[in-house]
């Protein structure tokens, strides 16, 4: 009965740390892959 109840807590678990994370990363990484863009094409 107890393994039930930790069954379903773990369903419901949902990493919304990792999550957010793994989003404010991809931003960090896409602000410094422009900014390197942009100034490759400002030297032509």
């Amino acid at each position: 009965m107890g393994n039930k109840d930790t069954h379903e807590e773990t369903e419901e678990f949902f990493p919304k740390g990792a999550i957010a994370f793994f989003i404010l990363l991809m931003i960090f990484f896409m602000i410094i892959w422009f900014a390197m863009y942009f100034e490759l094409l400002s030297r032509g």
